[in-house]
């Protein structure tokens, strides 16, 4: 056996004999979960992540971000840290009224404005309607119209099979689900918006079928793309049948998408536990902004693992721990690098970190919370309306090569909540979430990134009824033994990121 490949029976062994105390030999159901001294109680993080709703919907650059962002740096202060900020420019694009309004005087329901899509004046645009149903090749004919556009839904297991490859899941036997109704991947692939603004079109109207509308409702989706300058909105399928039926009418639609484009400040935050080997850090990372209680509250998890990080002798910290969390996850145009997300932004600002080159240290490692304490929540298009299912949701684990596989699976054992599929992505571009960029900058990563139905949706409340205390607090058990192990194993057997081509291409560009 390889170094590299460090078997799942050689991480358990050190999980239990060296890391923690050792667990009872039952089978996997049975063990009891075992305390981590010093890591803060479930009470603690459900009060962090509690605080972090509170502000309200945390979107690229909203003064609400920025009270959080503040928030979790005090936190981090008063455990000792140095936070240090990078301050970042950003243009911002914030709506205040959305409207479309029927030239008869009938009110369309708007689901969700298409984020930094465009603006109207406060009067709105009007025109004449064109159909285009299905996928548009060519905006022409609704040149000096508006462009009324019908998006089917399209599974996101499917996506995530095609891109994906299985190492293993917790407990045995978990795959992924045979549909999964989230609006994530049809956002994200969303409407040529670009092409009906060369095309002279005066604004867009997407259908989103197949979702219903309350699960469409204040969806704020894609956040991966720029400012087009021409106002779309998304509509539920069964206002999207009134729009047709006024289409064939021969009736126009006003479209107002009024609010502003201003430049703004944004800042990330990260701080350094120096450890014994100031020439090796691990990275631990998320990201700050998001529309609701999950997205995003891996905040309170970096805290969680800070405060028992720190709460250790440095003696006791083979490696430097660096705690990263990032602005721009929700407007990547602005913070990704070369089709890499928002932590790029904080890897190309300080190699001294992580690079390794000379006089630099090199980042033997990553782990990357993100989501914490979803419950599975799932679209019912024929009643109108999600519903929870009473499972956790599928928590989607990548890990970098099989030994970070291992990694995860001796930190995760004894867990009474788990429902994980772990899983290498295909190509560094096509992996979700944060972790995505230190796999493509070559470090070994162990990154979570479960995807509810309800993940970039404006919820009340902020959804923080469809979290799970505890859930949320064994998966953040499962950090903190997961870099206790990472920070005790030999370089040579965390292994590397295998050869990819769209890492190699990322460094050329």
């Amino acid at each position: 056996m390889k170094r590299r490949d460090f078997s799942t029976v050689g991480l358990t062994a050190l999980l239990a004999g060296i890391v923690f105390p050792a667990f009872p030999s039952t089978g996997f159901s049975e063990q009891r979960k075992p305390s981590i001294p010093a890591l803060p109680d479930q009470r603690k993080l459900w009060s962090w992540i509690k605080r972090l709703n509170s502000f309200g919907p945390r979107l690229t650059g909203s003064p609400a971000q920025a009270r959080a962002i503040d928030y979790l740096a005090g936190e981090l202060r008063g455990m000792g840290l140095e936070v240090k900020r990078d301050q970042l420019t950003m243009r911002r694009w914030m709506p205040r009224t959305t409207a479309f309004k029927l030239s008869n005087g009938e009110v369309i329901e708007v689901a969700a404005p298409f984020p930094y899509s465009g603006l109207t004046p406060p009067g709105g645009i009007s025109g004449k309607m064109v159909l285009f149903n299905g996928r548009v090749q060519a905006f022409e004919k609704a040149r000096g119209k508006i462009a009324v556009v019908t998006v089917k839904r399209r599974d996101l297991a499917a996506f995530l099979e095609l891109v994906t490859n299985r190492r293993g899941s917790l407990p045995e036997g978990i795959d992924f689900p045979k549909a999964v109704t989230t609006p994530l991947i049809t956002g994200l692939l969303g409407v040529p918006i670009d092409k009906a603004r060369e095309a002279g079109v005066l604004a867009v109207v997407c259908i989103f079928e197949g979702v219903s509308e309350v699960q469409l409702k204040g969806q704020v989706l894609p956040f991966t793309t720029p400012y087009w300058g021409l106002p779309a909105i998304w509509v539920a399928q069964s206002e999207g049948e009134r729009i047709k039926a006024a289409i064939k009418h021969g009736l126009s639609g006003r479209l107002t998408l009024d609010g502003t484009l201003e430049d703004v400040a944004t800042d990330t935050i990260y701080a350094v536990l120096p450890g014994c080997n100031l020439l090796e850090t691990i990275i631990i990372n998320t990201h700050t902004d998001g529309p609701n209680a999950c997205e995003e509250n891996g905040g309170a998890g970096v805290l969680a693992l800070a405060h028992y990080f720190s709460s250790l002798p440095k003696s006791a910290r083979n490696r430097s721990l660096v705690f990263v969390l990032v602005t721009g996850h929700f407007q990547l145009p602005q913070f990704g690098r070369h089709g890499n997300q928002a932590t790029a932004t904080w890897l190309e600002m300080h190699p001294e970190l992580w690079d390794g080159k000379p006089g630099h240290a090199k980042a033997v490692a990553g782990a990357t919370i993100e989501h914490l304490g979803c419950t599975e929540w799932r679209d019912d298009f024929a009643k109108g309306h999600p519903a929870p299912t009473g499972k956790p949701e599928l928590d989607l684990i990548y890990t970098s090569n099989k030994s970070m596989s291992g990694v995860y699976i001796a930190a995760a054992r004894g867990r009474k909540k788990v429902r994980a599929l772990i899983v290498a992505p295909a190509a560094a571009q096509v992996m979700l979430g944060e972790g995505q960029p230190l796999y493509a900058s070559g470090i070994p990563t162990i990154s979570s990134c479960p995807i509810p139905d309800y993940l970039c949706q404006v919820l009340p409340g902020g959804g923080l009824d469809r979290l799970d205390p505890d859930y949320a607090f064994q998966q953040v058990e499962t950090f903190a033994r997961t870099v206790d192990l990472l920070d005790r194993m030999p370089r040579g057997e965390i292994g590397i990121v295998p050869f990819n081509l769209s890492t190699v291409i990322g460094d050329l560009l």
